[in-house]
């Protein structure tokens, strides 16, 4: 014994304190994580289960060959998409596992054909197809089925393809937007309108015959008071408000280490004497900005985050994913792909960014690729394991926290390209052949009956 407590005194000291600390009540905190664990299990389970019962389809939409139709038509598009937002009882959410459903916006390039296509609940698509003709009678919506239905891919298994993607991350707080398609309208230049994803589309579409490259971005649905308290915070942050006091459970729990570390008993009582005088409490409390000594710039982002806040709001996926024979897989595409969204950005507002950190399908060695070959290799395989599964099944666990964007937003990444007087849209956009129109209100119809 006494050869293992000379070789090994932490160990016998480590079982010691876990023995003491489990036979005084620490199996309490054993049991709470068991349930913890347990409950998380259960909750994801139900909410699996809920999700697979939908009944989901896919709409194909073909843009109209002339489009001079502003992108605020898109904004109210996602405003009537918005409808989907349902609120949830506690038996739905605890018991039956209802979560909030959501779409799949996709604009994808075949070969460089690209098409627009949305993933939508069954029961949404009068909704969908309602708000999309409303504005934009020209085009065609036709239901297909999923195009990565018959893909499957594996990285443990050797096959004829490779893939390669990420998905994307916002620089700042989702509270600060992003440009959009109004930073970019010039009433006064010659050339009015500028399409923001112009440079989008024509990088879409140089792509080889065998190649594909996709972009989802999946929306979900938010009440307002499930975001405006974040857009408060984040004012009150870039404003330098200091928040009023209050007590909290929190704070009488650690009070006395605040009087044993920073003050002493007397000054505390003093303190409180001074605080329960009325008029020093009130002054106490009273808000405080620094807007008065703000600059310009920085009041300006403070009225970003004001606007963004005006308008509906939707918790937002973006996903990325190139597919390509192994033979012909072509690196030169992850620049292309990942500088697509670079004109949305700026010093003033935020940015998007490929998170190259924790989804991107690439892996880096910290010392020695060669020391680290079978971790880095396991761990390149499921990065492209899991982006795969979050693509195809356009799951909103799958990666990264969502992050947050207005309808205005959600409008500049998600649209139909705007076309000059006199043009046409980009040749390898799926587009309509012929203008079609609404029959006249008044025309005659039979009902019931068929004339021989």
């Amino acid at each position: 014994m006494e050869i293992i407590r000379q070789y090994f005194p932490n160990i016998l000291d480590i079982v010691h304190i876990a023995f003491t600390f489990t036979v005084n009540g620490g199996w309490v905190l054993f049991v709470i994580g068991a349930i913890a664990m347990f409950w998380h299990s259960y909750i994801h389970e139900i909410q699996h289960q809920y999700i697979h019962a939908q009944d989901w389809i896919f709409l194909s939409i073909k843009v109209p060959r002339e489009n001079q139709v502003s992108t605020l038509a898109v904004e109210s598009i996602f405003a009537q998409m918005h409808a989907l937002h349902v609120g949830k009882t506690y038996v739905e959410k605890y018991v039956e596992g209802h979560i909030q459903l959501w779409y799949s916006l996709e604009i994808i390039s075949l070969g460089g054909k690209i098409s627009f296509v949305v993933r939508l609940p069954e029961r949404m698509k009068d909704t969908v197809e309602a708000a999309f003709y409303s504005h934009y009678p020209q085009a065609e919506i036709t239901e297909i089925s999923d195009y990565m239905e018959n893909f499957h891919y594996s990285p443990d298994v050797p096959g004829d393809y490779e893939i390669f993607g990420s998905e994307w991350k916002l620089e700042d707080s989702d509270m600060v937007p992003i440009k959009t398609y109004k930073d970019f309208e010039h009433l006064s230049a010659e050339q009015k309108i500028i399409d923001p994803l112009s440079n989008f589309f024509e990088g879409l579409s140089k792509i080889k015959p065998y190649e594909f490259i996709g972009y989802q971005i999946i929306i979900q649905p938010l009440a307002d008071n499930e975001w405006h308290q974040k857009a408060d915070a984040k004012i009150k942050q870039l404003t330098g408000e200091e928040a009023a006091h209050e007590r909290t459970l929190g704070g009488v729990l650690s009070a006395p280490f605040g009087i044993l570390g920073h003050q002493s008993l007397l000054e505390t009582f003093r303190k409180g004497s001074h605080n329960h005088g009325g008029h020093g409490h009130a002054e106490e409390n009273k808000p405080k900005n620094n807007w008065l000594n703000m600059t310009e710039t920085e009041k300006e982002r403070v009225t970003l985050v004001e606007k963004k806040v005006g308008k509906p709001g939707y918790k937002t996926k973006i996903r990325m994913l190139y597919i390509a024979p192994s033979d012909k897989f072509d690196n030169s595409r992850k620049s292309l792909m990942s500088g697509l969204y670079r004109p949305l950005g700026s010093e003033m507002r935020n940015k998007l960014k490929p998170d190259v950190r924790t989804t991107w399908t690439g892996v880096d060695a910290l010392i020695s690729k060669t020391l680290e070959k079978p971790y880095l290799e396991w761990l390149l395989k499921n990065k492209k394991r899991k982006l795969f599964k979050g693509y195809k099944q356009r799951d909103v666990h799958i990666g990264r926290p969502m992050f947050i964007f207005n309808i205005e937003e959600l409008a500049t990444l998600f649209h139909f390209p705007i076309t000059a007087e006199g043009q046409t849209v980009h040749p390898a956009i799926e587009q309509t052949q012929s203008k079609t129109g609404r029959p006249p209100a008044n025309l005659p119809v039979l009902e019931n009956e068929f004339v021989s």
